[in-house]
């Protein structure tokens, strides 16, 4: 009991520490700009923005698996009769599809320093650090803080 009380007050101070969820769609237009400006070679700055586009479907991707998971999950924990059995397989399927993107993103970064220069790459990143991070766009749109 102990163990869990502390573990709701860290995440209660994470969420307060956290900078307030800013407009996506407004972030993701900073962040084309950004590219552009960056980015010497016209190619790569398009290349690059086609990677960010993948990660946005990506994102939109993953929140719908994760809608999908937890409706799954409340469904049976609302079956009385809903056994142990299958709710491990539910978890164990949603651990899968989970990891498979996971890597997926691993993927897009990997390509995204690819396409740009070491120095290119620091400005991008620094500002995808600050501002983009997919786990918090992606609860934050399953739990409707989006």
């Amino acid at each position: 009991m102990k163990q869990l009380a502390l573990l709701l007050l860290l995440a209660t101070l994470a969420s307060g520490c956290s900078k307030p969820n800013l407009d996506p769609a407004k972030l993701r237009a900073d962040e084309t700009a950004l590219v552009q400006a960056t980015v010497a070679d016209p190619a790569r700055a398009e290349k690059l923005l086609a990677l960010l586009d993948e990660r946005d479907r990506l994102i939109d991707e993953t929140t719908g698996m994760l809608r999908q998971y937890r409706r799954e999950m409340q469904a049976l924990n609302a079956d009385y009769d809903a056994s142990r059995e299958i709710i491990i397989e539910m978890i164990d399927y949603y651990n899968r599809d989970r990891a498979e993107k996971q890597l997926r993103f691993i993927e897009l970064i990997k390509q995204m320093k690819a396409t740009t220069s070491a120095a290119e790459w620091e400005v991008i990143a620094e500002f995808q650090l600050d501002n983009f991070n997919p786990r918090q766009l992606i609860y934050g749109r399953v739990t409707g803080a989006l």
